[in-house]
């Protein structure tokens, strides 16, 4: 057997030392190299510096055994037959600990040359080392198991530069190396020229050791905050130990300038490196203002609560009379949820005049919640709101004449959304709860939702096991939705002044007349619908659609003391419902068209077209008759007028017009199959993923019967890179204005 043997290249090769149990069984257990090197010898390629041989089939046949001249052993009658403990396990002797106790992944670019003899592997090109939570990536990497040790180098390239300088991770640490060698049993290194990072800190080390609690011992080194490869300023000590999240303690030190030493050092140093956050005191940051005048701002105290609760409380004060708060708080709870809350108070003085006291007293509220796990309940919420004035108070550049900044489209428009979603599993039953909000910083109009609610019921299919095709397709759902929208509009000032708006402040004094006037609704909707087939190529789809709006008052119109317009003459409250209802017929099929290309060497091999024609017709009635009693029709100066009585709701109103349609459309798809010049196997290639024409008749309307087509089209170009949708409306009527 060779000694010395290959691994193909880019082979990613992973084993382990550690032996397996044998149930049942009473061969001798062989140390673990030998198992590895037995079973590595079977599944590996002999040869020679790094040249790939054949394999070496075994002879045919069964191959002679000669007859053992031994007798075969007596059975000693002194033995106990059927032994229990025969085989079994000692509990009370601990497994052997092997060198490697998990598996090491390698891989290469270049080759990968293992001596058998010798036990030792080398990797070439690209070196990549993954060995638990350690990481190693090289040029070059030396896997030596009869020292237990991996070494790590790069080398020079065509102009003498060095490359591939490993990269060594172990955990949480990173360490960029000149060269290595770390020991995987005592997990212990010596690295040459390390750069590592400690904390917001860097160290340099022309020499260091690592031992197995990663500590680090170097010799020559510098420790600086500054990320360049040669930085500016650094400590330079003779000899330091970091303790990885704790500190780093040096012998003597001494400052260094741009390469330039200093007297500044001492005998000895302990630089605390320590990452567990603690409570503490947030020392302020100072300046100056145009308005406010001179200030100390962000100065409190962080609360280090909990390692799932932080909180800091700091303070603005300005010499010209301002103050400021502001509440910060990062919460988090382990596979559940993660959270910031920040709570934003100004108190600001409005006038230079020392006299005028006027203030302006504003707050802001963020809040951002996300679950962490997916359940049948889910939670957010992501505010984000203010007073109209906070943003225009307190946003104002430092050292600036400017009294207040610009607001833009961006900053003007606030909004919020607090939602909680709930399913049912075993039901098709879901319920939604959404809390809203909309705000106009320069208008200053806020809408709130408060709530919005969704019931909804998923498709039902009764009769699913029926043996009626029509039965077994029949499906029907249910969906419901109901809202209570407040807003500070409160319309137009005067009647006719379609300019002017009245929004009031939003306070603790005007909220209950907002929830007075807000908009409260229920919409339902079922849909209930079937397919059948028909003349076997054709589908026949019929479907009833019936909804109903719930309110809570309704307006009583009447013509004005002038007798020319109608005007709303009283509001009445009490429970109504809105009933609308509609169906349709639809009838379908589809046509496919193929052509094949006879010439073989063609690239072009065949084209299919796939036509969807479609013939449709709806229906719903007029709900604007006098007997459905959702309108009131009055005539003045000859002309009739309809208003409705739920005019302006949440929800609208019902439908008016008689509708008896036809609708007809034809989809379109064209695909082509084509092979290249490089390929064995045609491809699919879609030239139109859809050409649509549309449009529809209405046998029950006074003129203009026909509406408008609609068109659409969608392709891809680049290779699916570039979609591209083009639309157009053709309206089939001519206008032309004549004088009277």
């Amino acid at each position: 057997m060779c000694e010395v043997f290959a691994i193909p290249l880019r082979k990613i090769v992973n084993f382990s030392l550690n032996d397996k149990q044998l149930i049942n069984s009473e061969v001798v257990k062989l140390p673990a190299r030998l198992i590895f090197l037995v079973v590595f010898s079977f599944v590996s390629v002999s040869g020679v510096y790094a040249q790939v041989e054949k394999p070496v089939r075994p002879p045919a046949g069964q191959l002679p055994v000669k007859p053992d001249t031994v007798p075969p052993l007596q059975p000693d009658s002194l033995l106990i037959k059927n032994d229990t403990l025969k085989n079994q396990p000692d509990s009370l002797k601990k497994p052997e600990k092997r060198d490697i106790e998990s598996t090491i992944y390698y891989s290469a670019r270049d080759s990968i040359n293992s001596n058998m003899k010798s036990k030792i592997i080398k990797l070439y090109g690209e070196a990549k080392i993954k060995y638990g939570t350690i990481e190693l990536e090289a040029e070059e990497i030396i896997i030596d198991y009869n020292t237990s040790t991996i070494t790590a180098n790069g080398k020079l390239d065509s102009t003498g530069r060095r490359i591939g300088f490993p990269i060594f991770k172990d955990g949480g640490s990173l360490y960029e190396t000149k060269d290595m060698i770390y020991n995987f049993k005592t997990k212990r290194a010596k690295i040459t020229e390390v750069v590592t990072t400690q904390g917001e800190g860097f160290i340099h080390g022309d020499h260091v050791f690592k031992n197995n609690k990663n500590e680090l011992f170097s010799i020559n080194n510098a420790y600086t905050t500054c990320n360049l490869a040669h930085p500016h300023f650094r400590i330079i000590s003779k000899k330091s130990k970091a303790i990885p999240g704790d500190k780093i303690v040096s012998g003597p030190f001494y400052m260094e300038f741009m390469d330039v030493p200093t007297p500044l050092g001492f005998a000895f140093g302990i630089f605390p490196q320590t990452r567990k956050s603690q409570s503490g005191i947030l020392m302020p940051t100072y300046g100056e203002e145009k308005t406010r005048g001179f200030f100390l701002k962000n100065g409190g105290y962080f609360f280090d609560i909990s390692d799932y609760v932080k909180l800091g409380i700091t303070g603005d004060l300005y010499s010209k009379g301002s103050s400021a708060l502001a509440i910060n708080s990062l919460y988090r709870k382990r596979y559940g949820y993660s959270g910031t809350v920040a709570f934003n108070f100004t108190n600001n003085r409005l006038s230079q005049n020392i006299e005028d006291n006027q203030r302006s007293k504003d707050f802001r509220l963020t809040w951002s919640h996300s679950p962490q796990t997916k359940g049948t309940g889910r939670f957010s919420a992501s505010v984000n709101a203010a007073t109209s004035s906070f943003t225009t108070n307190n946003y104002v550049p430092i050292n600036s004449t400017a009294t207040s900044s610009r607001l833009d489209a961006t900053t003007r428009k606030m909004s919020s959304t607090i939602s909680y979603s709930k399913t049912f599993p075993g039901t098709p039953f879901n319920v939604g709860v959404n809390l809203r909000h909309s705000q106009d910083l320069f208008t200053k109009q806020l809408d709130l939702p408060l709530p919005d609610v969704s019931f909804n019921m998923n498709n039902i299919y009764p009769f699913k096991n029926s043996k009626s095709t029509t039965l077994q397709n029949l499906a029907f759902r249910l969906t419901s939705t109901g809202t209570n929208a407040v807003t500070n509009n409160l319309g137009r000032i005067k009647k006719y002044d379609t300019t002017t708006d009245s929004i009031a402040p939003f306070n603790f004094q005007t909220l209950p007349t907002f929830f007075k006037n807000a908009k409260k609704g229920v919409r339902h909707n079922f849909p209930l619908g079937t397919s059948v087939k028909v003349l076997k190529y054709f589908t026949l789809s019929p479907s009833i659609s019936y909804d109903e709006l719930w309110y809570f008052e309704k307006l009583n119109w009447g013509i004005d003391s002038t007798g020319r317009n109608v005007v709303i003459k009283d509001t009445i409250n009490g429970f109504n419902r809105v009933s609308n209802y509609s169906g349709s017929l639809s009838f379908m099929t589809r046509i496919y068209g193929t052509w094949v290309n006879k010439n073989k060497k063609a690239r072009i091999k065949a084209l299919r077209h796939v036509i969807n024609p479609s013939v449709s017709y709806s229906f719903a009635p007029d709900f604007a008759e006098e007997k459905y009693g959702y309108y009131q029709t009055f005539k003045i100066d000859n002309q009739v007028i309809q208003k409705s009585r739920h005019e302006g709701f949440v929800y609208g109103s019902s439908r008016s017009g008689k509708q008896g349609a036809v609708g007809f459309s034809i989809g379109n798809t064209l695909e082509m199959k084509v092979r290249g010049e490089k390929d064995t196997v045609d491809r699919k290639i879609s030239i139109l993923n859809s050409f649509n024409i549309s449009s529809g008749y209405n046998l029950l309307a006074d003129s203009f019967k026909l509406s408008p087509f609609s068109l659409s089209a969608n392709t891809n170009v680049l290779d699916g890179k570039i979609n591209i949708n083009v639309g157009g409306t053709l309206d089939p009527y001519q206008y032309v204005l004549t004088a009277i």
